[in-house]
């Protein structure tokens, strides 16, 4: 059995503002090789991106977060880098995300909690990396069940 190892090069800014959640991205996307940058929120993302940008190729947004949200954070991004790709992620339900302007069907969303399998076929979709399907694995991430922690 193969697995696709991802494209040398490939660059993920995980944006959220639980330091938890950040950390846990960060540990099972450079167990996949990627390599990963993290931010808290929108100035310090911005900051990354102003430095970084020719080298990202995903970026992963905690939709719900204090100050400036993810959806905003997104419109602000694509307004200064409009080829970047975008991967919207949260746990509150659809209602929540659509006041928060997030209504495009097209859009690339993950919902937490969500698997390891779950998290790493969205991140190659929305970055498009796919190199071939990935086998579903059925512990969760970070050791924790099926569930994000």
């Amino acid at each position: 059995m193969s697995v696709p190892i991802p494209l040398l090069g490939a660059t993920i800014l995980v944006v959220d503002d639980e330091r938890i959640a950040r950390r846990l991205l960060y540990r099972v996307l450079t167990e996949e090789g990627y390599r990963v940058f993290e931010a808290a929120g929108a100035d310090e993302a911005m900051g990354v991106l102003k430095l970084a940008h020719p080298y990202i190729d995903l970026i992963m947004l905690d939709v719900v977060m204090p100050d400036v949200d993810g959806v905003e954070l997104g419109r602000r991004i694509l307004g200064h880098w409009p080829s970047l790709r975008l991967l919207y992620m949260s746990a509150h339900p659809a209602e929540i995300l659509v006041q928060r302007g997030l209504t495009d069907p097209q859009v690339h969303f993950l919902a937490k909690p969500f698997t390891h399998g779950e998290l790493m076929n969205r991140v190659e979709v929305a970055s498009d990396r796919r190199l071939a399907p990935r086998p579903e694995r059925s512990e969760g991430v970070g050791g924790h069940g099926s569930e994000w922690p």
